[in-house]
């Protein structure tokens, strides 16, 4: 359980609060919970029990004053000063929540609805609420945020990147002004100072990536005092970890737990480019079963490949390159470089650069490189002048670095499927809120194809069938490379169109914000963290809303509502279906070749497979893959955890 006092700076939790004890619960005792919390029984009672409190939050209200000013300001400063003291769980959050509603109803013209407020008091009380996309996350935060603030609390609100956190503090900052609250935006351009300011506001909006890496440069700054930090002297960037509400919450917290975020400097190093060059000359000599094979994260030299390797010891006068151990692990890495890692589909070469392309949002993963040499080799593979090598001053995974706020809560659209992990790391259960309108969202069961050209000649066929009638479309592809692909097609045949990928991320806000416009088609890497709705008019209602095609097969369900809940928002009509080949994506990679040619023998005469073995084997292979990811993830955090126990070793945990 969460601690239920309010952790904030101050005598009680020092002056940089973070948490040292683990929500993390053994995975039996997960698996137990989710399934007691995916009963009927029990989405009951977590509703009623959001429904009893919204009536309260609606009773407050109602007593409330119709508009801002000395009164209302009276009313919020009598709950601020019982908040304080009682929680947010208690009546005093539910008061102040009433006077945030009067102030946003100022401000924006609207009032919030039913499910927005349901999902703040679920992230109030340290839980994650599935809100189908469109149904105003950004308002459900803002409201969560500002009624935290209220009590003194920062907070830290984690949005997908940085535009889209400074955005949504521009556009909120008249409510949280009008509340007597400061808010602002971290991003990559801000300077320290700025950052210090930044975090120094009641609520502050920043990317994940920012806000943890402002986390690994604190860790190696002297532990500040209460007086440095009443001074406003201390050497840290951030007050703590206090609270933190994370908009798209499976992305950031299930999906990108894996990556290491890693805090490096700079030691430039003449001969390391030239004994990456030599690997690579190397590797390029090697054939794959012969010489090396394909591992779980990369490839693996085999003895053949090794003694190739070894004679190769005089190649260069390097003492390192002497090292049986270092020559191996060197060319390993360039086998991986040339054999695992595809332009334009993991990275993209801009302005003579490498940029990593980030595999769950479909963006350039902007100040990202890898690690232990690997970006120089691909750097050098790819004839862009190598960045200076970089040793490691500190890391950490979100997995590690979210558990350590004393409060969590967040939103997502899609989020039920990966209950039972979210419970496993972070102690955090699902509330599902439902939309205020039922779903009018038509999807068709997948189609799958033996060739890729078959399934792209579908999808070009279905693109024109429904451009025909003026209905949008938009498809969202697996890589940048096929997104291109899709894009020549297109031209090919005379269809205008739009494409937003790892190449058009600076644009993607006027790029989504037309996708539901009449006859428009839209070819798209990733919808997952857009944070812009796709809207469509009445005309476009009228013709059946947006159409999405996925020619995306994600390692998870979960993955393909994202994609499929951009049609069909706030209980309008869109529609969505699924096409796929057996010769690429995920099941090129998990299908034997001769499963493969069997299956093509069942296939009926427009060249797909039956519907119930297509039903079957895109779930089938999506579990399994779903499984797998969630194994890695379990793997790595006992190493990390092991790890740090070592480190530990002989002092006092962190």
């Amino acid at each position: 359980m969460r601690q239920p006092v309010l952790a904030l700076p101050g005598p009680l939790f020092g002056p940089y609060p973070e948490s040292t004890s683990s929500p993390a619960l053994p995975p039996l005792l997960a698996s137990l919970r989710a399934r007691f919390e995916n009963t009927a029984l029990s989405l009951h009672s977590r509703q009623r029990t959001l429904a009893r409190d919204l009536a309260r939050v609606r009773k407050h209200l109602a007593a409330m004053p119709p508009m801002p000013g000395m009164q209302l300001r009276q009313a919020i400063n009598i709950a601020r000063a019982e908040l304080g003291r009682d929680g947010l769980e208690s009546d005093a959050a539910l008061r102040c929540m009433a006077g945030v509603l009067v102030c946003v109803r100022a401000v924006t013209g609207h009032n919030l609805r039913d499910n927005q407020i349901m999902a703040a008091l679920a992230v109030l009380r340290g839980q994650l609420a599935e809100m189908p996309t469109g149904e105003g996350k950004t308002l459900a935060t803002a409201l969560a945020a500002a009624t935290a603030a209220l009590a003194g609390v920062p907070v830290h609100v984690i949005t997908s990147n940085d535009y889209l956190a400074a955005r949504d503090a521009d556009q909120l900052r008249p409510l949280y002004r009008l509340l007597g609250l400061r808010v602002s935006s971290v991003g990559a351009t801000h300077k320290r100072d700025e950052r210090i300011e930044a975090y120094a506001a009641n609520v502050t909006y920043c990317s994940a990536k920012e806000l943890v890496f402002d986390y690994l440069r604190d860790r190696l700054s002297p532990s500040p005092t209460t007086a440095e930090t009443d001074a406003g002297t201390s050497t840290r960037v951030l007050r703590g970890l206090c609270m933190a509400v994370i908009d798209e919450a499976d992305s950031v917290l299930i999906d990108e737990a894996m990556t290491p975020f890693i805090l490096s400097e700079s030691c430039a190093d003449p001969q390391q480019i030239a004994l990456c060059q030599l690997a690579l000359q190397i590797a390029r000599e090697l054939q794959t079963g012969q010489h090396f094979a394909s591992a779980a994260h990369g490839c693996q030299l085999l003895p053949a490949g090794e003694a190739i390797v070894d004679t190769m010891a005089d190649a260069n006068d390097a003492a390192l390159w002497s090292v049986p151990m270092y020559r191996r692990e060197l060319v390993t890495l360039a086998l991986t470089a040339l054999h695992r890692y595809r332009r334009d589909e993991h990275y993209i070469v801009r302005d003579d650069k490498v940029h990593i392309v980030d595999p769950n949002s479909g963006r350039v993963a902007e100040g990202r490189a890898w690690s232990k040499g690997l970006q120089q080799m691909v750097e050098i593979l790819e004839g862009c002048k190598p960045t200076p090598a970089t040793r490691v001053l500190s890391q950490i995974t979100f997995q590690r670095f979210f558990p350590r706020y004393h409060r969590i809560g967040g939103l997502s659209g899609t989020l039920r499927e990966a209950r039972r992990e979210l419970l496993e790391v972070y102690g955090l259960s699902v509330v599902v809120i439902p939309p205020h309108k039922p779903t009018q969202l038509r999807v068709t069961p997948p189609v799958i194809y033996a060739r890729r050209e078959a399934r792209w000649q579908h999808v070009i066929d279905a693109i024109i069938e429904h451009h025909a009638t003026g209905q949008p479309v938009l498809i969202g592809t697996d890589s940048v490379r096929d997104s291109e692909l899709l894009s020549r097609l297109l031209a090919a045949r005379g269809l205008p169109h739009r494409v937003l990928n790892a190449r058009q991320d600076r644009e993607e806000a006027e790029l989504v914000s037309r996708a539901g416009h009449a006859g428009a088609i839209t070819v798209t890497t990733n919808m997952a963290g857009r944070g812009t709705d796709i809207h469509i008019d009445t005309a476009v209602a009228a013709l059946g809303g947006l159409h999405v095609i996925s020619c995306q097969h994600n390692s998870s369900r979960r993955i393909d509502r994202q994609l499929h809940g951009r049609a069909g928002r706030q209980g309008q009509r869109g529609s969505a279906e699924t096409c796929l080949s057996l010769d690429e994506g995920l099941l090129g990679r998990t299908i034997p070749a001769a499963v493969r040619r069997l299956l093509g023998a069942i296939l009926n005469s427009r060249g797909q497979l039956p519907l119930p073995v297509a039903r079957a084997l895109a779930g089938l292979t999506q579990s399994r893959e779903d499984a797998r990811a969630r194994k890695a993830r379990r793997r790595l955090r006992s190493q990390d955890e092991t790890a740090r126990q070592q480190l530990l070793f002989g002092r006092p945990a962190e």
